[in-house]
């Protein structure tokens, strides 16, 4: 930074849990994109069936080799202990260079609560764990997801249903954890505060590395930050390394995540890092949509998606592909519109859709990015003209984890309730965003 001491540096863990060259500052909540197989699985094979846009190499898809770092790479990654039961061939997850890279990995919980006819958690869950152990640095302990609950059709009940079974899978990922190597990640769920504190205290003596935010609540900042009180006040936290929060990628949140931890590093526990995901960037394919700028204004920060273009008049055409990222300033819109056979629908091939991936990783990781500069500055002068709501919230979790009260935290509840997520128990099914590749 021009010699000059980045204003939060004091603020950044201070052990060696986190990767060199990360291109998000250590300081900052990372976002850890959920990666779906089948692109992993091409991006490594670099078999690619037609010729990639100009300047692009055949290796430049695979964002977690840190050889495309003038391209574009990341160093934290997310995928579903899912894979372990469903595809063996190599990829970009299973074969990337784990001295710069980070593996997150959700249990599949989700997953084996939603399919119960074709996984059986219990027939599982050893090699579900043994596969985190051989490929993961940090891991989600099998859950039995609470939000799904809400709605019919789930095969369980009751939260209390939900937390008897978690119960019984913590018990078997204690007793038969092997690797020293794998970081586990307790999962917190419930659909209410009562439900939420009830989870919490069931679990909570199970000493694993960190915490996982699932659930209706993981995007309630006052339920998050009165969960980090508790937490402090009972020292489940100070000696823990991670906090991911999953399913979510909110520019908003993103902010206020960055805040969280620097809060919590500065007054609690400096070696902490916090990590959300979302597989967002890949499931967009399933309807063809693409990130194009993110939109601030002082009503709300998003990352706007329209339909990509698909039309016949596309093919071979010189245009240059719209929206900015690394791959999309490289591609004209005949590298994503293809001559394909009368029977498709539409004029993209596969090529088509992993390069839209990637635009759409790249661009969501650099909107959270700026959002992320935008706060730093609009902090610093302490004049929130960007969603001052979420100003005032990211001044508010700082104060309040400072003073370690929840009757601090009490004072700032109508801050809190401003927020897309302000209600404690407004209706989220809390996990349908876990990834189940």
């Amino acid at each position: 930074m021009n010699g000059h001491q980045h204003p939060f540096a004091s603020h950044y863990p201070q052990v060696a849990n986190h990767i060199d060259h990360d291109p998000t500052p250590k300081d900052q909540a990372v976002y850890v994109p959920s990666v779906s197989p089948g692109y992993a699985i091409d991006a490594y094979a670099q078999n690619w069936k037609r010729a990639l846009p100009q300047g692009v190499g055949a290796e430049a898809l695979d964002f977690l080799n840190p050889a495309n770092r003038d391209f574009f790479s990341i160093s934290h990654v997310m995928s579903s202990a899912g894979q372990a039961l469903n595809q063996s061939r190599p990829c970009i997850i299973t074969q990337r260079n784990r001295k710069v890279t980070c593996l997150i990995l959700d249990s599949g919980g989700y997953q084996l609560s939603k399919q119960r006819k074709h996984l059986n958690a219990y027939q599982h869950r050893l090699q579900i764990l043994r596969w985190m152990e051989q490929h993961g640095d940090y891991a989600m302990t099998l859950d039995v997801p609470s939000g799904p609950v809400l709605k019919p059709g789930y095969p369980y009940a009751t939260t209390k249903d939900c937390l008897n079974e978690t119960l019984d899978h913590l018990e078997f990922f204690r007793q038969n954890l092997r690797s020293p190597d794998l970081k586990l990640l307790n999962v917190l769920q419930g659909n209410n505060r009562g439900e939420a504190d009830m989870w919490y205290d069931a679990v909570k003596g199970y000493d694993f590395s960190g915490w996982a935010f699932a659930g209706v609540m993981r995007h309630n900042m006052y339920e998050v930050c009165r969960r980090i009180l508790i937490m402090a006040d009972e020292n489940q936290i100070q000696d823990k390394v991670w906090i991911h929060v999953l399913g979510t990628c909110e520019l908003e949140t993103a902010v206020m995540l960055t805040a969280l931890q620097r809060a919590i590093n500065q007054h609690i526990n400096p070696r902490l890092r916090i990590s959300f995901d979302t597989s967002s960037p890949f499931l967009l394919m399933a309807t063809k949509q693409i990130y194009t700028l993110p939109s601030f204004s002082n009503q709300r920060m998003t990352m706007p998606t329209r339909k990509a273009p698909d039309d016949a008049s596309f093919v071979n055409c010189p245009l240059p592909w719209p929206w900015p990222s690394p791959v999309g300033n490289r591609m004209t819109m005949g590298d994503v519109c293809v001559n394909r056979p009368l029977t498709a629908r539409g004029q993209h091939d596969t090529l088509s859709g992993q390069l839209m991936v990637h635009h759409n990783l790249a661009a969501l990781c650099w909107a959270i990015a700026l959002a992320n500069r935008v706060f730093d500055v609009e902090r610093m002068s302490r004049a929130h003209t960007i969603v001052p709501h979420v100003g005032a919230a990211v001044e508010a979790i700082e104060t309040v984890i400072k003073s370690g009260s929840e009757y601090q935290l009490s004072r700032f509840q109508a801050t809190f309730a401003n927020l897309r997520h302000g209600y404690s128990e407004s209706f989220d099914s809390g996990d349908d965003d876990r990834p189940v590749f």
